[in-house]
């Protein structure tokens, strides 16, 4: 009866710490948030008598202590994968992960170099064995922690990193057109409100950029003790630059705007309350403090306008017009950083186009209130005319330069998602459109397609040994061997660390693809013995060696399944022994 027992808690306590993630999709990522358990203890080290929690809320813990988080990743395939163990959108000053082999210490308080990828979030690079458990756990430390955990494969990040970057880089293109306009504006007008808005707009881009990550990468790289302070800085300066824009836009000659005098005397002290919250309470509250007066700083917004109105400014009603796109997308955002709900709207995208929109009509509604002072003040019709003819046609070039300066980005941006950095073939994307656009009938019809998976054999051995400069320069000599083969009905393209494919279309008369085949047969051989004889002096001259697997895929329906065909082609060449070219027709 004690054995019974005895099993039996065994089990229990064994099902309580052995709650892991299923990966099966390599695909997709794989959000570790509900899985991961939690304990908290005075040292980076475990005694066993911690308790383990499903929620860090629920923990009681000081700035000083440490945070563990621990989490099992079931391999569900029968393959190993290659996954980056991801923390996104961080706020964490030490940070300690280890998969069982590997060991990383990073964090916001340590240089960006000390990131194992460089990128705003931290990743971990590992490998999944097949139908096996990997255990992710680590320690994290700091006044204030924020994290979310997952797992994907490292094209899905760099796939996801890319489609950002590139509304990141629209957003940021944007504002800062728009600050330029209204530096502009001010220069040319010496009047306030552009450079009240111009201020705003700049402050609110700052603090996306310090948001995103991006000025831990390109501003202070080695001096991460400029983090706080940055944050800190852009969203107090956000707050009262609102303000400013605020009364600013309402002033009128010889009127005071209603509650301006309190309001600058608020913004004058709310630094300093903002240092006083910090050192008496903490950071988080500190940093909290203008996120949640954005909320008193709408309906202090709506009191002043309606009493402006009352007061016979025109220029409130538009105002308030201007402002309903920013104060929507802002209570979004609000809302979900501070008692994080869940909206079907995507918040930093809903914000960035509220904040847009707003300043767009804004800068409008400033430039049509300016044209209009101009005209009264100038004697001559004619000359009024001119002027702002002249003006218009500065801002119009300017506004063309700044447009072909984001195309020519766009461009940019467009050739290095399709093109592998380092080899400078096609990446698996530009593989997977030209499939896609072969079994497309309104292009190619009565067509086929030949597929071939390349993997180098003993390269881990090369990397192992020679260092990775090395492994790079062997990937490279492979490309020149592969981009020769690139045109308009065939792709040779980089699939993945030192795995290559060749994609080419078929034709298929009446079904026979014999010859087609055997010419396609002829290409590898040609492709494989150039690879045998590549020499690479960094390697001492070893000869290189390459398995193949190929097959033919016969539409669209087949696509998946051929690709499986010549990936198991692949290994059979690899237990075969390798450098073997194996067909799996």
């Amino acid at each position: 009866m004690l054995r019974i027992l005895f099993a039996w808690l065994v089990i229990v306590c064994f099902c309580q710490t052995a709650n892991a993630a299923n990966f099966n999709d390599p695909q997709s990522m794989l959000s570790l948030d509900s899985d991961v358990v939690f304990a908290v203890s005075n040292s980076a080290e475990l005694t066993g008598d911690e308790q383990w929690f499903y929620s860090a809320d629920v923990i009681e813990r000081s700035p000083s202590q440490y945070l563990h988080f621990k989490v099992r990743v079931y391999n569900q395939l029968d393959t190993q994968v290659p996954v980056w163990f991801s923390i996104s959108f961080p706020a964490i000053k030490r940070l300690t992960v280890t998969d069982g082999t590997k060991r990383w210490v990073t964090g916001d308080s340590l240089p960006f170099s000390s990131r194992p990828v460089n990128a705003p979030n931290y990743h971990f690079p590992s490998i999944l064995p097949p139908s096996a458990y990997t255990e992710f756990s680590g320690t994290m430390t700091g006044e204030i922690l924020r994290y979310s955990f997952s797992v994907a494969t490292p094209e899905y990040y760099s796939n996801l990193y890319m489609k950002t970057l590139q509304r990141d880089m629209a957003f940021f293109g944007a504002m800062g057109l728009l600050t330029v306009l209204c530096t502009l504006g001010f220069i040319a007008s010496r009047n306030l409100v552009f450079l009240s808005f111009a201020s705003f707009i700049f402050t609110i881009t700052f603090w996306f950029f310090r948001v995103f990550g991006y000025a831990f990468e390109l501003l202070w790289p080695n001096t991460p003790s400029l983090n706080d302070i940055s944050y800190a800085v852009s969203i107090y300066s956000v707050l009262i630059t609102a303000f400013w824009v605020l009364f600013q836009t309402l002033a009128r000659d010889n009127h005071e705007v209603y509650g301006a005098k309190p309001v600058k005397r608020f913004c004058a002290i709310l630094p300093f309350m903002g240092i006083l919250l910090w050192q008496s309470v903490g950071l988080d509250s500190a940093l909290k403090l203008p996120v949640i007066l954005f909320f008193p700083y709408i309906l202090i917004a709506a009191l002043v306008i309606f009493v402006e109105h009352k007061r016979g400014s025109d220029r409130a009603k538009w105002l308030a017009a201007a402002m309903l796109p920013l104060t929507f997308s802002t209570l979004v955002l609000t809302v979900i950083a501070l008692f994080e709900v869940e909206v079907y709207l995507e918040p930093i995208a809903t914000f960035m186009t509220g904040l847009v929109m707003t300043c767009l009509f804004m800068v409008a509604l400033t430039a049509n209130y300016m044209v209009k002072v101009v005209q009264r003040e100038r004697d001559a019709q004619k000359e009024a005319a001119q002027l702002k003819s002249e003006q218009t046609f500065r801002l119009e070039a300017l506004v063309k330069e700044r447009t072909l300066a984001l195309e020519q980005t766009n461009s940019a941006l467009a050739v290095l998602a399709s093109k592998d950095s380092l080899t400078e073939l096609p990446n698996r994307r530009t593989l997977d459109l030209f499939v896609d656009d072969t079994f497309d009938k309104t292009i190619h019809d009565h067509e086929a397609l030949a597929i071939a998976l390349i993997d180098l054999d003993h390269f881990k051995s090369i990397n192992d040994t020679f260092g990775h400069n090395v492994g790079d320069e062997v990937l490279k000599g492979i490309a020149n061997i592969l981009a020769p083969l690139n045109n308009e009905d065939q792709v040779a393209a980089r699939y993945g660390g030192e795995e290559f494919a060749i994609a080419k279309r078929v034709t298929q008369p009446n079904g026979n693809q014999s010859s087609e085949a055997e010419e396609f047969a002829k290409q590898l051989e040609i492709v494989h013995c150039a690879i045998n004889q590549l020499a690479i002096a960094s390697i001492d001259d070893r000869k290189l060696g390459a398995c193949i697997g190929w097959t033919l895929c016969k539409g669209s329906d087949d696509i998946v399944e051929a690709f499986r065909r010549a990936d198991k082609a692949l290994y059979l060449a690899k237990d075969k022994g390798r450098n073997l070219i194996i067909p799996a027709l």
